[in-house]
């Protein structure tokens, strides 16, 4: 009837889809063989079926969709994999070579085993690809002056380990690590870039933009040290002049040639750089993260994190103890907890939130596990208690680290003699080992972070503790913590509140992502 309507023309093409229940927007991306193609039509991905490349049990996604879904459950593709039933046990079954195939084909197409579902590395990629379509991002990197930066790192362990859960954690720990050396690397670039313009450019000549790439492509570093021993050969007494403010003697530049010069002027240019760079590491700020095991018991934790001037203020204002001027959109806090204990899992690290008075405030998600004792419940319980405090340990020191940025204020000297000794012993003009030496500094000056990491954050309490058993048995205990104004001078000392599965070598596809909290309004 509604097919008579619209040859009459009464409906349009648009509404006509809208009564149907399909859509006019059909096009479909598929996995296969663990890559991602598309957009398709139905009638590719049929010929598709056809060739043997797809079956029901392929991951299929379209405009619309929440997640990846089985080609088999979309309605607008059951037609292609509508089969006859098979033969009664009485008829006679066909031999010839093309039917053979045929069922054969068949066969193939209904073994989810034969199409490799996609990693967990892989669906790691895909997520956060994802997450920079909900904030509206092209790219990741440098946007408008906010750093949107992504890392993920494989969990050492399979599930059915009994340290899992400590494994799961330490990989967290690992791919925060690279967000910030990714972080770094890229304000390094930005400094870098930013010093060369200045030195080096000069209006009354009318000079051309230094055609530099982003600090993330790999051919930046090259380019860079051609650009400046290129400008380096002209300087003449303005590469003296830099110098001296860089510490060098007069007296040295009297005897030094102008090979000499050039190198001190790099060494010098390198070594001030990176330690202003590592010093700035404060307000990087994870937005959304997730856990993702593949069907192989793969696991890998991902982090999309984001840091900007006023993820760096409000860090600041936090770590001098000070009213921020910075508001934000003012929310019940428990709104923003996950729905349930088994969500916990995936929300790792701290978010950045603001309190109901419009200040801001420091979510922080602290996640143990251990190991149950055979039948002894005292021992258990003491068990638990251990891991309870280790989760809150661990959110306290991730405020601390966020606040710190690896440089508090209270150790900022201790921390900037650390950096320089680590870089005059490291540094070296090729790319690689600047990146090295970023990450060993990160690396050095993390450590001396986590040990001092309550640094007096007055104004920390506990919102919730839970605890979850995963279906293989391990036992997961977390703790989550808010830094809030409201608080900071009424709490002198932490405070808690109160708030056997049979092992499978079998694993099932997981993924599970944190509840996203934020707009990039509040960056």
């Amino acid at each position: 009837m509604i097919k008579n309507i619209i040859k009459k023309g009464a409906v349009s093409m648009v509404t006509a889809s809208l009564l149907l229940g399909t859509s006019l927007f059909a096009d479909f991306y598929v996995m296969v063989n663990k890559k991602q193609k598309g957009p398709l039509t139905t009638e590719e991905i049929s010929q598709m079926v056809k060739d043997g490349q797809v079956n029901k049990d392929s991951l299929v996604w379209q405009n619309g969709m929440k997640n990846w879904s089985k080609a088999g459950s979309q309605s607008e593709l059951a037609t292609i994999f509508s089969a006859p039933p098979p033969p009664p046990p009485s008829a006679p079954v066909s031999t010839s070579n093309n039917e053979n195939s045929d069922t054969d084909n068949l066969n193939t197409m209904a073994d989810p085993k034969t199409v490799p579902m996609p990693s967990a590395s892989d669906s790691a990629e895909d997520w956060s690809n994802d997450v920079l379509s909900k904030f509206g991002v092209s790219s990741f990197g440098e946007n408008n002056g906010k750093y949107i930066l992504f890392a993920q790192q494989s969990v050492s362990l399979k599930p059915i380990d009994p340290q899992y859960g400590d494994a799961v954690v330490n990989a967290f720990d690992k791919a925060m690590m690279k967000v910030q050396e990714k972080y770094v690397t890229a304000l390094f670039g930005t400094i870098a870039t930013e010093k060369i313009k200045s030195l080096y450019m000069d209006r009354s000549t009318n000079a051309k933009q230094l055609d530099l790439p982003p600090a993330s492509n790999p051919n930046f570093w090259s380019k860079f040290w051609f650009v400046m021993n290129k400008k380096l050969d002209v300087q003449g007494k303005k590469l003296d002049q830099e110098l001296i403010k860089m510490g060098v003697s007069p007296d040295q530049l009297k005897k030094a040639t102008p090979k000499i010069k050039k190198d001190l002027f790099r060494d010098k240019f390198v070594k001030n750089t990176i330690q202003k760079a590592s010093g700035s590491i404060s307000g990087l700020i994870p937005v959304q993260t997730t856990l993702i095991r593949d069907d192989k018991g793969n696991t890998v934790i991902g982090i999309v994190a984001v840091a900007s001037p006023k993820t760096k203020q409000i860090a600041k204002d936090i770590s001098l103890q000070r009213t921020s001027l910075v508001k934000g959109r003012g929310r019940d806090i428990s709104s923003l907890l996950p729905n349930s204990n088994k969500e916990f899992i995936s929300t790792m690290g701290v978010r950045l939130i603001y309190d109901k008075d419009g200040s801001p405030a420091i979510l922080s998600y602290g996640v143990a596990s251990y190991r149950p004792d055979s039948g002894d419940d005292y021992i258990n319980d003491e068990l638990r208690s251990e891991a309870k405090n280790a989760a809150i340990a661990n959110a306290d020191s991730q405020i601390a680290e966020m606040v710190n940025g690896y440089m508090s204020v209270k150790n900022e000297r201790k921390n900037g003699e650390e950096t320089r000794k680590i870089v005059e012993r490291e540094v070296k003009f090729d790319s690689d080992t600047v990146e090295k030496t970023i990450k060993n500094i990160i690396k050095t000056v993390n450590k001396s972070a986590k040990s001092s990491a309550k640094m007096k954050l007055q104004g920390i309490s506990t919102v919730k503790t839970w605890r979850y058993t995963s279906k293989e048995g391990v036992k997961f205990v977390g703790a989550v913590r808010v830094w809030k104004y409201s608080t900071l001078h009424a709490v002198k000392a932490f405070k808690s509140s109160k708030s056997s599965h049979k092992i499978k070598k079998n694993y099932n596809n997981f993924h599970q992502e944190s509840k996203v909290i934020n707009t990039m309004d509040d960056f």
